[in-house]
């Protein structure tokens, strides 16, 4: 049986789409969660995308309106996470992409994050993501065994980044350390093709990051 192909109106088919509406809404956020660690260079599948957002009314309103403009919907009551934050979950039955996570913090809380932010270049975007330092905070404070290990991951990272060298028979600093090498497109294309997945969909279909830019190979390493 074939997999069912997804219509090119249904929302923002990769997170090129997704990424450039926001920034033409003039929506002001940071990308959190799971999506912020791929950026950064750990490997982490997940088919949502969490987003901390500036909570000033109209900046709330201009996100309301991009992702009720895409077809998204807010189908339950906001969820707390495990901080007590209550997070508004926005959902697509026929986007690619997984559920929008929108997570207000206060304005100072926002600001703070924003001066330790660092961005990702795709295409002719600049994703702006919360911080490397801040991110691994957060999730040793959260606790749970998989913020734990994303925590461990952002560890491996930064001692990759920082020329340490690491034992043999370390498989997940390997895996992250060639992870860590690939081109945001590539990074995205990986977690779009999860997402995908998720729905049933072809991994390889076209709405996919490649073909915006010219690449050497799966990995966008630059012809290596």
């Amino acid at each position: 049986m074939s997999k069912p192909t997804l219509p090119c109106a249904a929302g923002p088919a990769r997170h090129y789409e997704l990424f450039a509406g926001l920034r033409d809404s003039g929506v002001a956020y940071l990308v959190t969660g799971a999506t912020a660690l791929v950026l950064h260079g750990v490997p982490r599948l997940t088919p949502d995308v969490d987003l901390a957002v500036d909570p000033a009314p109209a900046n709330l309103k201009r996100l309301e309106r991009r992702l009720a403009a895409w077809g998204y919907d807010e189908p339950t009551p906001p969820t707390a996470a495990p901080e007590g934050v209550a997070i508004r979950r926005f959902c697509h039955g026929q986007s690619a992409l997984g559920a929008i996570d929108v997570v207000p913090v206060s304005p100072e809380a926002f600001a703070r994050l924003q001066a330790g932010a660092a961005v990702a270049t795709l295409v002719d975007i600049g994703i702006p993501l919360i911080g490397a330092a801040e991110l691994h905070a957060l999730k040793q404070r959260s606790g749970t065994k998989t913020d734990r290990e994303d925590a461990d991951g952002l560890t491996v990272l930064s001692s990759i980044n920082a020329g340490e060298a690491g034992g043999n028979d370390d498989t997940r600093r390997e895996q992250i350390r060639k992870f860590s090498r690939w081109s945001i497109a590539a990074r995205l294309d990986w977690l779009l093709a999860t997402a995908r997945l998720a729905k049933g969909l072809s991994p390889e279909s076209k709405p996919m990051t490649r073909g915006l830019i010219r690449r050497h190979g799966w990995y966008g390493r630059d012809g290596r």
